[in-house]
């Protein structure tokens, strides 16, 4: 198993890819006014780039947003009541709101519910999940009725994009980017939120990974294929490289190489910390996060 510099695996992306390096993502998150008292932590919105689809709008956990056509934006109104309620879930901020990525501050707005809850919008639009939308980066709730998509970074409909250019790669460079969850330190998580985890029988000087065979059964190395974004919230000095049998690339912080948790499923999900007193989801300085 080799290492060698993470810039060589971002200059090959950007020549062979699209002709273009990877955008930045996401500077320093703003936050809006919070609208209860509740304690809790805001809701965030946030830029995701999902397979197969232009950039769209997420929670803090990964989950879509969505729009109405049926809706209006001019003024800002929402037309899903009673039935259409036991589908779609009004995207609510009662601890306020932080945006990051391309998210215009300005652009975020609420409007009242029946029995006064405020639903957020965007460019008008009020913003949705979908309440079959429970795996990571799922987008189930798009094109529904001709009426329902996901919502673009400002207010539009999110597009299907195209195929990827190579079998077995996206075409996309993979995301890494700091989440906050509910009863945890900071942790480092995919581009659709997906927990990342550190295995502490790992080797780091030199890094190299001792999770194989059956291990793998359970654990899915962090791969980047096509590249890496990196969000300002982590240190980029930090993302490196190992060369895993077979050739594949997978990601290390801190030189410790970068994996999943093959049962995390749900948004959010952190089902691998802890497991064996040997795995944790990973901090941003690739130390082990902390239940708080």
């Amino acid at each position: 198993m080799s290492t060698r510099p993470l810039a060589v695996l971002i200059v090959a992306t950007a020549l062979a890819g699209c002709g273009t390096p990877a955008r930045p993502i996401a500077p320093p998150a703003t936050t809006g006014p919070a609208s209860g008292a509740g304690g809790s932590a805001p809701l965030v919105l946030r830029v995701a780039e999902l397979d197969g689809f232009s950039p769209l709008v997420t929670s803090g956990g990964g989950r879509t947003v969505y729009r109405f056509d049926r809706d209006s934006n001019n003024p800002p109104a929402s037309r899903c009541k009673s039935a259409c309620l036991t589908m779609w879930e009004p995207v609510l901020a009662p601890d306020g709101f932080q945006v990051e990525g391309s998210i215009e501050p300005a652009m975020i707005g609420t409007v009242t519910r029946p029995g006064g809850a405020k639903q957020l919008t965007l460019d008008g639009w009020p913003m949705y999940h979908f309440r079959d939308d429970v795996k990571l980066g799922q987008t189930a709730g798009h094109g529904a009725g001709n009426v329902w998509f996901a919502i673009a970074p400002r207010g539009g409909r999110a597009e299907q994009a195209a195929a990827p250019a190579k079998p077995g790669t996206s075409g996309r460079p993979q995301v890494l980017r700091v989440a906050s969850l509910v009863r945890f330190s900071p942790i480092v998580v995919n581009g659709t939120g997906r927990t990342v985890y550190r295995y502490d029988r790992d080797r780091t000087n030199p890094p190299k990974s001792a999770c194989a065979a059956e291990c793998l059964e359970r654990w899915e190395p962090v791969l980047a294929p096509d590249g890496v974004q990196i969000d300002t919230t982590l240190d980029a000095s930090l993302v490196g490289v190992i060369t895993r049998p077979g050739g594949a690339q997978q990601l290390t912080l801190d030189s410790r190489p970068l994996y999943y948790f093959r049962a995390d499923r749900k948004l959010g999900q952190t089902a691998g910390h802890g497991v064996g007193d040997d795995w944790f989801a990973v901090s941003p300085d690739g130390s082990r996060a902390k239940r708080v």
